[in-house]
């Protein structure tokens, strides 16, 4: 009896171990698919993650391709010399405007078919190499940075010859989206924005001289308007015109000289008293008031005072009016510069110190000076100047004093808010509206609201 009753003690002990085993390798089963698919949820978020960030970082590198591009358009001092961007200093070095683009009366002028492309690699530290070659050269960049992140930027022509658009496409490292080559990117992203022309002046001045209150013209001044546009106008004045000394006009063929002279001119006055300050009366010449002015891009600004606060776009005139107008010959021919602003007297002559004659001519027909003084502006010297010199624009009490010793010629208009006094000096102003068409002032470019996509799909 007790050896049966034994071996059923047995018996029952091994079918308890057996279900034992059996839960544990259900449990040890549940565990392992539990701990698989945990797995596999974070891979899969890993994966979900890291393209997620790759995704992010293509598409702000395709927007800082977009802001690099509409940065480098509007600042003419951005010299390119194929293929390198950026050669600053350079005289006579193409622009990446003029490299990419030319511009008629109307707006953009796209020579041929070829494609307009510039790009530009971003290093792990941020240090950024550009390559801007000549139109219908695909950018590339050795294969010892194919791990760095990078933009390529395309100019094409808007819907109107006022207009352009520009596409960016960002891509993490080296592929055929952003170099037009062989090989896939981690990841791409695409940013594409129309833009516009604001013109620097918004219209031609319609004078050779403009005067907010009025003019006291002594010495050998000439002022010369054959421009039917304009009527002819030679002075425009808010007051009374007194044409001393020798002052003669030219006009249209059979218009009397003194109906050429608008003077007491009750629309220009009123903008001359519209506000104490003459921001009003600047900006009907100009489009922007004196601050977006003096900090545009396209601007460079004479002081005396500190430069830091223009980042380089900026000369230190101490010395007398030669000289300052000396850095204005100076940065016009070394740095394509043609916006200028300035609260220190400026007097653009000839034959002065080294390079003398490089700064005999100030300006061009192509590429005419605009210059805003809130102080005087004054030419010496047997020179020719191209463009629109405006003067004493804080006050509508100071005085545009202008001895004129020399025999200088002005094309384009000369304006102030307050007196234009001309003194004993040989000058002659000839009116040229053609110096205003869009073609000759510095291009901004600015975004067209609403025209910002992320695909090409959606144009």
């Amino acid at each position: 009896m007790s050896h049966l009753h034994t071996q059923r003690r047995v018996r029952r002990f091994d079918q308890r171990g057996a279900a034992a085993l059996a839960v544990a390798l259900v449990l040890l089963f549940g565990m392992t698919v539990t701990a698989f698919f945990a797995s596999r949820g974070m891979i899969f978020e890993q994966r979900t993650s890291a393209n997620q960030y790759r995704s992010t970082k293509a598409f702000e590198v395709a927007e800082a391709g977009l802001e690099w591009a509409v940065a480098r358009m509007n600042d003419e001092s951005f010299a390119v010399a194929a293929p390198s961007c950026g050669v600053m200093g350079a005289g006579g070095v193409a622009t990446l405007t003029e490299r990419y683009l030319a511009r008629n009366a109307g707006g953009f002028v796209w020579a041929g078919g070829a494609r307009r492309l510039a790009a530009c690699r971003i290093s792990a530290a941020g240090a950024v190499n550009c390559n801007c070659p000549s139109p219908g050269t695909a950018p590339s960049f050795a294969t010892a940075f194919d791990a760095e992140a990078r933009f390529l930027v395309e100019f094409v022509a808007g819907p109107d010859p006022t207009s352009m658009r520009i596409i960016s496409r960002g891509c993490t490292n080296a592929g055929a989206t952003c170099e037009l080559g062989a090989g896939t990117p981690d990841a791409s992203a695409v940013v594409t924005a129309l833009f516009k022309i604001r013109p620097a002046v918004p219209s031609a001045p319609g004078a050779g001289l403009v005067t907010g209150a009025g003019a006291s013209t002594g010495g050998n001044l000439t002022i010369i308007n054959k421009d039917p546009r304009s009527n002819g106008i030679t002075i425009n004045s808010g007051s009374i015109v007194d044409a001393g000394g020798s002052t003669s006009v030219v006009t249209l063929d059979g218009t009397p000289p003194r109906a050429s002279i608008l003077d007491n001119d009750p629309a220009l006055r009123n903008l001359t008293n519209a506000d104490s300050t003459g921001e009003l009366y600047f900006r009907s010449f100009f489009n922007e008031g004196f601050t977006d002015y003096r900090s545009s891009p396209n601007t460079w600004v004479i002081t005396s005072g500190s430069c830091a606060a223009y980042s380089g776009r900026c000369t230190q005139c101490t010395g007398n009016a030669g000289t300052c107008g000396t850095a204005v010959s100076d940065a016009y021919r070394d740095n394509n510069v043609e916006r200028f602003w300035s609260d220190v007297n400026i007097d653009l002559r000839g034959n002065n110190g080294p390079n003398a004659a490089d700064r005999s001519i100030h300006g061009s027909p192509t590429r005419p000076l605009a210059i805003a003084s809130t102080a005087n502006i004054d030419f010496s010297g047997a020179i020719t100047a191209y463009g629109m010199f405006y003067a004493a624009s804080s006050s509508a009490d100071a005085n545009y004093i202008s001895p004129g010793n020399g025999g200088a010629t002005v094309y384009g208009s000369i304006i102030t808010r307050g007196n234009f006094l001309k003194g004993t000096g040989n000058m002659r102003v000839i009116y040229d509206a053609n110096l205003f068409n869009p073609q000759n002032q510095p291009m901004l470019l600015v975004r067209v609201p609403g025209s910002w996509r992320d695909s090409l799909n959606e144009l």
